[in-house]
């Protein structure tokens, strides 16, 4: 670097912010690596670290774990600063939800379009597959005037930036089904946890001592966590086998997206392993139609062999009963409670509360059709 009397952080920092400014580095577009910066500045990496923090103090850059540090747009305030803005509709709430593929996401929908139309409100939906088309849809719905948003986040390995601007910049919002883990925002969710305790405590009242664990998703947010932590707590206070060999789970670690076809020859592999295992708890609907799947094919009958509950309804039934046993999330009133603490929220900013909302237990025939029993420790 050419001689300069101030200090080399922020000789690194003005030179990367020149280069933005310019339009050399456009939105979106990725820094050079922290190697690549200390080889070509010669300096270490201290000064690099300290140079970008101060880049993203000043909301020039943001860092994504794991994959590195990006332009922001500029300012990228599109909740405060987007003359677009200046005309929000004080009746429209906007909801960014996952594509209709099951039960879930339309009972979801259900309570809160109920929930606006009772409220007064008009509601706009976007659906999204990615976490780069949630960060869109967030800003179309602010740019289009939404007085308040209802999301319900997209499983990725790292927080939403554009969901952290919106905390940043005061603008309403309430998550849905799930909340980010170490980062206060309003949230209307499932008590997992009960969730997960509740599905141990059915199958161990069933006589099932070891129970395997499947959960496919790699999420930074809290669903998941949640239900594995109630199962593993249940677990160890009820003096049950608990074996990491039993658990398999983020079973896509090793793809960038959910294959089906990954996730079944990991179970094959996984069930192939553990023939003590005599239940299984998916804790989502996809993960226990594989097993079930997988043990049709290894001819482990269900549930004389092998038991399987899932986290939230498959959809699966005959023309009387449910094929699988499930915990059931009250996804209406999820809606319902959303909307509310939206209204207030829009009402008054300041307002910050995460709503848990009870979950229920429902037999089906991949468990016997057994109603609850509470277990009682030997």
């Amino acid at each position: 670097m050419e001689q300069n009397k101030k200090p080399l952080h922020i000789q690194i920092r003005e030179y990367i912010k020149g280069q933005i400014d310019e339009g050399i580095l456009k939105e979106g577009d990725q820094l050079p690596t922290e190697a690549e910066l200390m080889s070509h500045f010669k300096v270490s990496r201290v000064t690099i670290t300290t140079a970008i923090k101060h880049l993203v103090k000043e909301g020039l850059v943001y860092r994504i774990a794991g994959k590195g540090t990006f332009v922001k747009a500029a300012e990228m305030n599109h909740y405060s600063d987007n003359p677009r803005l200046k005309e929000i509709n004080p009746k429209l709430i906007g909801f960014v939800m996952l594509p209709f593929h099951d039960n879930f996401t339309y009972r979801l929908l259900y309570g809160i379009e109920e929930a606006c139309r009772d409220a007064g409100y008009t509601l706009v939906v976007k659906s999204v597959f990615s976490q780069e088309e949630e960060q869109a849809a967030i800003r179309e719905m602010a740019a289009a005037g939404a007085a308040g948003l209802i999301i319900c986040p997209v499983d990725g390995e790292s927080y939403n930036e554009e969901i952290l601007q919106l905390r940043a910049n005061s603008f309403p919002f309430v998550l849905v089904d799930r909340f980010l883990p170490g980062i206060q925002t309003n949230a209307v969710y499932s008590d997992n946890y009960q969730g997960g305790e509740m599905g141990a405590e059915y199958l161990a009242g069933l006589g099932h001592r070891k129970i395997g664990v499947v959960s496919s998703p790699k999420s930074k947010t809290s669903s998941a966590e949640e239900r594995f932590r109630g199962y593993l707590d249940f677990a160890s206070q009820a003096l049950l086998q608990v074996e990491p060999r039993h658990w398999l789970t983020r079973t896509d670690d090793e793809l960038p997206y959910h294959d089906e076809i990954n996730s079944m020859e990991r179970i094959r592999e996984w069930l192939a392993k553990n023939t003590d295992v005599t239940a299984v708890f998916a804790l989502n609907p996809l993960d226990a139609v594989y097993v079930a799947k997988v043990a049709e094919s290894l001819n482990i009958r269900v549930p004389e062999d092998l038991a399987i509950l899932s986290f939230d309804d498959p959809g699966i039934r005959d023309l009387h009963h449910p094929f699988f046993g499930f915990i059931e999330q009250n996804l209406e009133e999820i809606g319902a409670q959303a909307v509310n603490l939206l209204v207030e929220t829009i009402g008054d900013p300041a307002t910050l509360r995460q709503i848990k909302i009870p979950v229920a237990l429902r037999p089906g025939l991949s468990t016997g059709n057994k109603p609850f029993t509470a277990y009682a420790k030997k």
